[in-house]
């Protein structure tokens, strides 16, 4: 999994920009792309050895390695979300990139990038000074609406938290503050729900447990402590809201004195707080699990083995009337001849799973189990950090 973080931070880092034509191409909306079965998918192209990575988005096969804007400069695209505004003609469908933009050498802004870059604290009545830095963790959906996460400070000053929501229904943007926490701001992983956005951090005071700090937006809830007896380093991958009261949440750890990993599943209820522990059944390997996806009661999660090319996804559900977790282990089609692959992110479809990752440092993804080969023309390496897939 820590190699696929860093691959992450180097890809935050990069510019990112919309989908674009030329300005020669015609007159169409150059910022707006339409929803599309195949999977939209973004990461970053090294086309030799010592070059820094190109902004890159496949759409199905075909990569753009030109995405960043002619019409704006000092940005970094670091999402998007699909609207579905309710109009007399019906619902119209498309999808809209927000990131960060610099200000006057000083400050930042999170701006939704359209034909002109949209500044969300001015549409949402804020007045920031120019320095004032503002940038985005993440964002997450639920029920259409969007919930883009960020941190902001002025300078030599303590960072607050907070969230953006824009209505999927209306386009309706709102502020939202999150709450400060005793062990610094910024959150790792956040969830929505009907009740109101989970976020969550999580501290490890040592390495036979985790603390995981829960927050239902400014109002924290708990501290929950998860340990698994015999184990170290106790590392969180996922964490899900299976309702507006339930979580889950994934950790991996490593069985003390040996150099094996093993895969829990912990529940944890908001309500009477109480933590239930699930061991999966997993093979005795040295293995990776990365962003995965919850849907219909079932976990997935992209896996990939140490020094090896056998990559999987891994589904698992609890059993509510045994109470017993099962673990199923769906292995990917690889290239013959390619001696290492990963996989690293799970998206899930209607009965679809799509599973981005690489075979031999060139990216590409799967459709269920099937070997999905993109565009990878003169490309040294390339890497998947994010895949969308819209009906």
């Amino acid at each position: 999994m820590k190699k696929f973080f860093i691959l992450i931070i180097a890809a935050s880092a990069a510019f990112w920009g919309c989908k674009k034509d030329s300005p020669n191409k015609g007159t169409q909306d150059p910022d707006v792309l339409k929803p599309t079965t195949d999977p939209l998918l973004f990461g970053q192209t090294w086309v030799t050895d010592n070059s820094y990575g190109i902004v890159t988005a496949w759409q199905g096969k075909t990569r753009d390695t030109s995405i960043v804007s002619y019409r704006h400069s000092g940005m970094v695209v670091t999402g998007l979300y699909e609207t579905s505004v309710i109009s007399p003609n019906g619902a119209a469908h498309g999808i809209v990139y927000f990131g960060n933009e610099v200000i006057g050498n000083k400050g930042s802004r999170i701006c939704q990038f359209l034909q002109t870059s949209t500044s969300l604290a001015e549409a949402t009545g804020r007045t920031l000074d120019p320095q004032y830095i503002e940038w985005t963790q993440g964002s997450t959906t639920y029920n259409g609406d969007t919930y883009i996460i960020a941190v902001g400070s002025y300078p030599g000053q303590r960072a607050s938290s907070y969230f953006y929501k824009i209505e999927g229904a209306t386009g309706k943007q709102t502020f939202h503050p999150l709450a400060q926490t005793p062990n610094g701001n910024g959150y790792g992983w956040y969830c929505g729900t009907s009740k109101g956005l989970i976020v969550a951090k999580t501290i490890s005071m040592d390495n036979k447990a985790t603390f995981v700090e829960v927050f239902r937006e400014a109002n924290w809830i708990q501290d929950y402590k998860l340990q698994v007896p015999g184990h170290i380093y106790i590392d969180v991958e996922n964490i899900f809201a299976k309702d507006d009261d339930h979580l889950i949440v994934i950790v991996d750890c490593k069985r003390e004195g040996t150099p094996i990993t093993d895969l829990y599943y912990f529940t944890i209820d908001l309500i009477n707080h109480a933590v239930k522990m699930y061991k999966a059944d997993m093979p005795e390997k040295n293995f990776h699990i990365n962003k995965g996806a919850y849907a219909s009661n079932t976990v997935y999660l992209p896996y990939f083995e140490n020094s090896d090319n056998k990559c999987a996804y891994i589904t698992l559900k609890l059993d509510n009337n045994t109470g017993k977790l099962v673990t199923k282990k769906i292995d990917l089609q690889v290239k013959s001849g390619v001696t290492y692959g990963s996989a690293t992110v799970v998206a899930t479809n209607g009965g679809n799973v799509y599973t981005s990752g690489e075979q031999g440092g060139l990216a590409c993804y799967w459709r269920n189990d099937k070997l999905v080969e993109i565009e990878n023309k003169n490309a040294k390496a390339s890497v998947i950090t994010d895949i969308k897939v819209f009906d």
